[in-house]
């Protein structure tokens, strides 16, 4: 158990020594008297039994030492749930009391960071362990902080908040260092197998290599001749698209050409290769 837990001893008798310790029942001094040899089992027994009774005339102090033996057995849920009720703030007479309580949700967080801790640091450790570990531990220092805050002459509170701090700036070096190397292994991809390659064959033929074209920048003159020769068969496709417009019909496929005129079917012969994009010009003359 971490040194917080030595303060323990010493809230049990500010507690017991209260207005009310004079008139506490027998089985209360027993539960003191069995933690005080370390028997941390019995004196939970006692303190729980006498509470969920309601025999005892100080039901703060044995919630309080209920709580203290429950940190002492590491049932760090039990002795949360045991001090709950003393947090609330009932005026100045109660601040001892949340001072109290606070401590002991100090130590509890406390408990549960360091086994967070111990859990991170396992082979199979949780992808969240640490993210608990630093979690437990900021809890613990803000609830000693609340003690220190309500009780500034607690000098075991003060203390315990200097070590959480302290223990917190470890664990955070720790988780830093470790994070890394984690990150490298999840994110580290999977080798590839290996592809065994075919032996080449004596008898094969060589392959064919395609030479490789050595590609070069354009003069001038010849930008100019590729840009006319562009215009030029820009043109063509114009009076082309013009030559067939004189034609009536469409194209029943894709490579079909529109039917021929009536007059053409009569057997008159077209015009000469030479003067046939003159005429298509022109348009079809009056018979």
């Amino acid at each position: 158990m971490t040194r917080a837990a030595f303060c323990l001893a010493l809230l049990l008798p500010v507690v017991a020594q209260g207005e009310r310790a004079a008139a506490a029942p027998p089985r209360f001094e027993a539960g003191l008297q069995a933690y005080r040899d370390g028997d941390y089992e019995r004196a939970f027994a006692v303190f729980t039994a006498l509470l969920e009774r309601g025999d005892a005339a100080a039901p703060v102090e044995l919630r309080l030492n209920a709580a203290l033996c429950a940190l002492r057995l590491s049932r760090s849920r039990d002795a949360e749930e045991l001090v709950a009720p003393l947090t609330s703030n009932m005026g100045a007479a109660s601040r001892e009391r949340r001072a109290h309580a606070a401590f002991v949700l100090g130590l509890a967080a406390r408990q549960h960071g360091e086994r967070a801790v111990a859990a991170a640091k396992l082979p199979d450790a949780e992808p969240m362990a640490w993210v608990m570990a630093s979690r437990g531990l900021q809890q613990s220092e803000l609830h000693f902080r609340a003690a220190v805050q309500l009780r500034p002459e607690w000098g075991e509170a003060v203390r315990n908040l200097e070590r959480t701090m302290q223990r917190r700036a470890v664990v955070e070096a720790e988780r830093a260092a470790a994070q890394p190397k984690q990150s490298k292994q999840e994110q580290a991809p999977a080798p590839e197998p290996e592809v065994a390659l075919p032996e080449p064959d004596p008898d094969a033929s060589p392959e064919e290599v395609i030479p490789e074209w050595e590609t070069a920048a354009l003069s001038a003159d010849e930008l100019q001749q590729l840009r006319q020769r562009v215009r030029d068969q820009q043109k063509q496709k114009v009076r082309g698209r013009q030559a067939r417009s004189h034609f009536p019909g469409r194209r029943t496929d894709a490579g079909a050409f529109p039917p021929l005129p009536s007059r053409l079917r009569a057997g008159r012969r077209l015009p000469s290769t030479r003067t046939r994009g003159a005429a298509a010009s022109r348009g079809p003359s009056s018979s």
